[in-house]
């Protein structure tokens, strides 16, 4: 009797070990999860399967200024220009000063590559967003 009750202790005792020691892991933020599902993506190039994970990422942290850069970059990628407009206009807001001429520069190399199949109207638009704080 003795001995069954030890081993039923120690097991308690076991038990609440295991579980105590996973109380103090951390995971990821949800906002932070869904970006790096969609750079996982985007980094494949299956772009329209990164678009709902960035957006998640923005709506679930609306100061997440990546998840808006990525979210625009993939929207150029797709040659979708003018959804892109909003997503990297906030990216350039929420960026550090630093960051800012890295993003205008990405934005200005895809605005190049692309130049043919950009319309007027949209290209307009680009340009003074870029010119927007």
């Amino acid at each position: 009797m003795k001995t069954s009750k030890l081993i039923y202790v120690l097991f308690s005792i076991v038990c609440l070990l295991s579980i105590f020691s996973c109380a103090g892991v951390e995971s990821k933020p949800p906002a932070q999860a869904e970006f790096e599902t969609g750079l996982s993506f985007f980094n494949r190039g299956s772009y329209a399967n990164a678009i709902p994970h960035f957006e998640k990422a923005t709506e679930l942290n609306p100061e997440f200024g990546r998840a808006y850069l990525y979210l625009g970059r993939t929207y150029l990628n797709l040659g979708r220009w003018r959804e892109a407009l909003y997503p990297l206009r906030t990216a350039m807001r929420l960026s550090p000063e630093e960051s800012r001429k890295e993003i205008a520069d990405i934005i200005m190399d895809i605005l190049l590559q692309n130049a043919a199949r950009i319309d007027r109207n949209t290209e307009s638009e680009i340009m003074d967003s870029l010119k927007q704080k």
